[in-house]
């Protein structure tokens, strides 16, 4: 592999050639790093990206009306600021999972009464399983049914 490159440490000059190739061959608005990388390989620089597809989406947001009318230079370029931010996310699951418990029981049933009893839902000598400690669990299968950004700040 070769070595990595953050773009935003790259000069304005440079980060200007690459905003410019990856504006002109945007799709619907979207920039992917796909866009970024081919752009990145024909102004000649041969490297690996620290995916920062954010920063050069910023330039060209910033600068959009400059791209439009190709009045885009280094002196009037507005580069974004690195900055941190906190997202709220969600992530709603559906998980299949098995616990395990080790219930001491007293009874007078042989092993097919104590199974009897443990789905019976009557009767004294039904076992609460629920009212016991699992010492583990197993995740089988989970889906995710839901996810998304409640906010960020």
């Amino acid at each position: 592999m070769g070595n990595s490159l953050e773009i935003h440490l790259l000069s304005p000059k440079t980060v200007i050639m690459i905003s410019k190739l990856v504006y002109q061959n945007k799709k619907n608005n979207v920039f992917d790093l796909d866009e970024l990388n081919t752009a990145i390989k024909k102004i000649g620089i041969r490297t690996e990206l620290n995916l920062d597809v954010s920063f050069i989406y910023e330039v060209i947001q910033l600068n959009e009306d400059k791209f439009n009318n190709n009045t885009i230079s280094v002196e009037n370029v507005i580069l974004p600021e690195l900055k941190e931010v906190e997202v709220d996310y969600y992530k709603t699951m559906s998980e299949a999972v098995n616990y395990y418990y080790k219930i001491d029981v007293k009874t007078f049933s042989k092993k097919r009464g104590i199974v009897h009893n443990f789905f019976r839902y009557d009767g004294d000598d039904y076992i609460e399983v629920d009212s016991y400690h699992p010492y583990d669990k197993e995740y089988n299968d989970s889906e995710i049914l839901d996810s998304g950004i409640n906010d960020i700040s």
